[in-house]
């Protein structure tokens, strides 16, 4: 093959190669403009997408700038440094400024130039560093140099690196609220300041009232004493029934001024229903005595045991509607109907109808007769009297209790008042109770002819009340009639008991118990004070009984309740749980175990011997509690425990038993060194009382001897 064979076939090649170079090429950009078609459209869709989401945003951000202007919010965006990147119209609105003037100024420096929220503020810059928002309230200064009070709500500005570069802040303004505010809690101290003043006045009328009511009650019962005619009894029967009148209108008001205060105060203790109706029955025939109208009482025959409650409370109720039912009656009947309406859980709900034949009560007035100084009639309290506070009260009472009550009534055709209430079952035979009441009110007045009791009493009246009362119960005392006078008695005397009154002149009670109490060289540190005042608000009570005293009795009060707080207050005849109750169906008193069995095998029956040791025992045992007393207040545990140790034998020695194993536990105690105060201070009082106890029966078997 020649060159030119060889050059012609070289150019073949490269034309078919080229050709073929050429077709691909084609291909290829046939493929491009397809990939750009569909670029080209791709970007079109994404270009409308765009703009319609723009379009929304822009709707949506009109929206809720619409939204919060029309809720009246500033919205004010700051940065770190508190400079203002941009303020809302409604902000610059809100402080009197234009938003152009706003721009780039200090948000802190221009608002609040004192510097006043500085704190707030700074509190605010950490959340916001830390990603955080907040609410708070400031007080902004206008433009005009008036200030605003605004509720903020504040959250961070962050980056596209979620770092906080300002903050948006929107406020409310609250100035209204504020100044409402502080208008209500002026009006708020006004009102307490008023009613500070009425509890005072009350306590101060009360005081004022009581303490001649006290006396005229309290002759009253020592008159029941006397030998009396029959005009006499008469007499006195009225004396009595118009006291107690009055004192029920006052107890009417203060009552009321402590249900709205809060602080009326209720007892759980066990009482005979039986005994406080027909108890009614007899003072409200006397009542009605001048008219046709007989007084009726009736009690379920199921509730045969002592009911758990408050008896004064209940005694208040019934009185105010039976008064009422004999007010507004003139002729037929009232009384007062107690039935079992349901028993569970151990509790008693027992409904009390109180029902009378007078003149009614129209149907639409029935509700408003529950209502402060309402009756149903300004005629009937033209004709009738009242003051309108019974019925109010009586409902305060029923329902402060967990009951309620409600009225029945026709003009003419008389009226059923329907209270129902609850009550705890303390299972244990009214009978008996009434039994063991009597037998133990002997009881302690056979243990107060062996006490020595002071009196602390400024009012002559009161003082002849009450050591008349103490002659009768053949008692020991003497009387003091300032709180003066009493501490230099108790420097001087040893005394089992302090009946103190509060209110004296050149020192009162509450002063003169903290001076007998916290003198170390007081022998009457120890000895139970029993407070006696005529003002019977609560903070009376609570300013006694935080001075140390150990019990409070208001005046007037009558000699039982005087026995029984005695009593009481002295370990005689202690306030009981239900089973300890049902326990004194047994015996009238849990009294110290006692035998000289000991002593006369220990001497071959000296008589004089056992004697002895007897009357050293009563001589020395209460130095004994009065060192242990002092040992317990100086935390002293060695003479504790060498007091309990010495008294151990002592107690056995006399039989006590029970006492000689709590002596023992004392001295247990101490020598493992469990401190236990409470414990050890109430093993202490339980040894004392056992042993105040025990001297009055030791006294009657040395006679014996």
């Amino acid at each position: 093959m020649n060159e030119v064979d060889i050059l012609k076939r070289r150019i073949l090649r490269e034309r078919m190669a080229r050709k073929e170079a050429e077709t691909i090429l084609e291909k290829k950009a046939v493929e491009l403009y397809q990939v750009n078609e569909e670029l080209r459209k791709l970007n079109e869709n994404l270009e409308q997408k765009v703009a319609k989401r723009t379009h929304q945003l822009k709707q949506s951000e009109e929206k809720y700038r619409g939204i919060i202007e029309g809720m009246e919010l500033g919205l004010l965006e700051v940065d770190l440094n508190h400079n203002i990147i941009r303020a809302y119209d409604w902000f610059a609105d809100m402080t009197g400024y234009t938003a152009e003037e706003l721009l780039g100024q200090n948000a802190k420096e221009v608002f609040t130039p004192e510097g006043e929220f500085n704190e707030v503020f700074d509190k605010e810059d950490e959340k916001r560093e830390k990603g955080q928002a907040g609410v708070y309230e400031v007080q902004l200064r206008k433009k005009d140099g008036s200030l605003i009070w605004v509720l903020i709500s504040g959250a961070p500005i962050v980056d596209a690196t979620g770092n906080a570069i300002g903050s948006l802040g929107i406020h409310y303004d609250i100035t209204e609220r504020k100044v409402l505010e502080q208008e209500l809690a002026k009006a708020k101290v006004t009102a307490e300041q008023a009613q500070k003043a009425e509890q005072q006045f009350l306590a101060n009328m009360s005081h004022e009232i009581r303490t001649p009511m006290n006396a005229v009650i309290g002759m009253t019962h020592l008159l029941y004493e006397t030998a009396l005619s029959e005009t006499q009894k008469e007499y006195t029967d009225a004396l009595r029934f118009s006291a107690d009148s009055l004192m029920g209108l006052i107890n009417n008001i203060l009552d009321l001024s402590k249900i709205e205060a809060g602080e009326l105060e209720f007892e759980e203790r066990p009482f005979n229903l039986e005994q406080m109706l027909k108890g009614l029955q007899r003072t409200f025939q006397f009542k009605v005595k001048d008219k046709p109208v007989s007084v009726d009482m009736a009690i379920d025959e199921r509730i045969e045991n002592l009911i758990v409650g408050d008896p004064t409370r209940l005694n208040q109720i019934l009185t105010n509607l039976l008064g009422n039912a004999s007010k507004f009656t003139q002729h037929g009947t009232i009384g007062v109907k107690a039935f079992l309406q349901e028993e569970r859980d151990g509790n008693y709900w027992i409904a009390f109808e109180v029902h009378d034949t007078g003149i009614g009560i129209p149907e639409d007035k029935l509700e408003i007769i529950f209502e402060n100084f309402k009756q149903a009639d300004i005629k009937v309290t033209r004709k009738y009297g009242g003051t309108g506070l019974g019925l109010t009260i009586v409902k305060e009472l029923v329902e402060i209790q967990g009951g309620h009550i409600h009225a029945e009534s026709r003009p003419d055709k008389g009226s059923v008042f329907k209270a129902i209430l609850p009550f705890g079952n303390s299972g244990v035979k009214a009978i008996e109770k009434t039994k063991t009441y009597e037998k133990n009110n002997i009881y302690i007045k056979t243990l107060l002819k062996e006490q020595y009791v002071l009196v602390v009493e400024d009012n002559d009246m009161n003082q002849k009340l009450i050591t008349k009362i103490l002659d009768i119960w053949e008692c020991t005392f003497d009387l003091a009639v300032n709180g003066k006078e009493a501490v230099d008695f108790t420097m001087n005397h040893k005394y089992d008991l302090i009946l103190m009154d509060i209110h004296m002149p050149e020192m009162d009670g509450v002063e003169a118990t903290r001076t007998i109490m916290n003198s170390a060289d007081n022998m009457n540190q120890y000895v139970p004070i029993i407070a006696m005042t005529a003002a019977a608000l609560l903070d009376e009570k609570n300013r006694a009984l935080k001075a140390g005293m150990n019990d409070y009795l208001t005046k007037p009060f009558s000699p039982d309740l005087l026995l029984d707080k005695i009593g009481k207050t002295m370990g005689f005849c202690q306030e009981r749980t239900e089973e300890e109750i049902i326990e004194s169906q047994r015996t009238t008193i849990d009294l110290p175990t006692i035998s000289f069995n000991y002593l006369y095998e220990f001497s071959n029956g000296d008589s004089l011997f056992v004697k002895d040791m007897v009357e050293t025992f009563i001589k020395e045992s209460p130095k004994a509690f009065e060192d242990l007393h002092h040992a317990f207040e100086q935390e002293n545990w060695e003479i504790i425990y060498k007091r309990a140790h010495s008294l151990k034998p002592n107690f056995m020695m006399l039989g006590m038993k029970a006492e000689q194993n709590t002596a023992a536990q004392i001295e247990k105690m101490i020598k493992k060194e469990d401190y236990e105060a409470d414990t050890i201070q109430n093993l202490i009082k339980q040894l004392e009382m056992a042993a105040k106890q025990a001297y009055p029966i030791l006294q009657q078997k040395l006679m014996e001897i």
